[in-house]
Formats: C-alpha cells, sequence, structure tokens
C-alpha cells in the first residue's frame, strides 16, 4: 500500500509533522508494506490555482500547470491513502496547503466527473494553539472537501498546542484516536 504525507506546515518536525507520523507509525504496525512518500509543502516551489480553466476540457486530466506541485498532484493520483496535515492558521488551513487544496480542482472533470481513482482514504491531522471550539468549521469542511472528491476521510485534531514548545503535548485521547485511525487505514 502506498500512502503519500502531504506536510502543509511551514515547521516541518514540529506538532503538525509529529501528529501525522504517530498516524504513520500506527499504520505500519498494521501494514508492514506500507511504503511512505513524504513531502513538505514549504520546501516546495509553487503556485496556486491560475483559473485557466484548461483542467475542465475533456482530454486534459487536470491541472496543467508545470511546478512542484504536478509531481505531488500524479503521487497522490498513484497513492491509495493519503496523510495530509496543517496548522490552524488565522482560522483556516495553512497558506502552503491551501494552495495545493486549489490545485486540485483538476481533480474534477468538465462533467463534474471525479478523476481520482475510487477506493482511496484520506486522513486530515489538524493541530492548533486553540481550544478545540475555536474554528470547529475546519475539520468538518476539510472532511467534505476531500469527501466530495470520492475519498473516505476522517479527520485528527490536537488542540491547546504551545507554538513554542519543545515536544508536541498531545492528550490520551489523541493517542486513541490515532490508534483507530492507523487500524481504519488498512481496512479494505
Amino acid at each position: 500500500m502506498k500512502l503519500l504525507a502531504i506536510n502543509g506546515s511551514p515547521r516541518p518536525n514540529r506538532n503538525t509533522a509529529t501528529l501525522m507520523n504517530l498516524i504513520i507509525d500506527e499504520a505500519k504496525i498494521h501494514n508492514s508494506d506500507l511504503d511512505v512518500m513524504w513531502c513538505n509543502l514549504n520546501d516546495m516551489t509553487y503556485a496556486g490555482c491560475q483559473s485557466c480553466l484548461t483542467c475542465k476540457t475533456s482530454d486534459v486530466p487536470g491541472c496543467v500547470r508545470k511546478d512542484a506541485l504536478s509531481f505531488v498532484l500524479d503521487v497522490m493520483v498513484a497513492c491509495q491513502v493519503w496523510v495530509i496535515g496543517t496548522p490552524i492558521y488565522m482560522g483556516h488551513v495553512s497558506g502552503q496547503l491551501k494552495l495545493l487544496l486549489d490545485r486540485m480542482y483538476g481533480f474534477t472533470g468538465p462533467n463534474k466527473e471525479k478523476r481520482i481513482p475510487p477506493g482511496k482514504k484520506a486522513i486530515v491531522a489538524i493541530t492548533q494553539g486553540a481550544s478545540e471550539e475555536s474554528h470547529a468549521d475546519v475539520p468538518a469542511q476539510l472532511k467534505s472537501f476531500f469527501t466530495r472528491r470520492g475519498l473516505e476521510t476522517q479527520v485528527v485534531r490536537a488542540c491547546n498546542l504551545p507554538a513554542s514548545a519543545p515536544f508536541p503535548h498531545f492528550d490520551k485521547s489523541i493517542f486513541e484516536e490515532v490508534q483507530r485511525i492507523g487500524k481504519w487505514l488498512i481496512e479494505p
């Protein structure tokens, strides 16, 4: 099974990446053949959707823009599982991830057909310094975004995380949720 980890945080080894790694490590416990590819969006040079609408023609399979995200979009189509991580900044996903989400517009064809092969799963790992009540709509929005594109989707969110702490301090419920999601990932 191929898993693509897409880190939307500008801080590659902090809260978001740690939560993503917990999910991936749990999935590896249940699937020793898991092939993981890691992508830090902040290390790449790319632009958002240019609204050229070329992706909405029937003879084009997706986004035609050629930059670092072209490869990521191709790998997304090839992988069975996506683990996508983002911190919450200014009430929404990071800017790095937002550009990728916009470029996924090409995953929907001219007649609203889904261009992502069926059977894929997505886990969205969200970290935030604020309480759980803050930004309560973001997990639902992200789950809806990926579900509308045909992916079975789960969201795990760790809240009240200090940005300046040397290591994230996840509470017990996060570890329990990660265990549940790790098992769900490998279910047929």
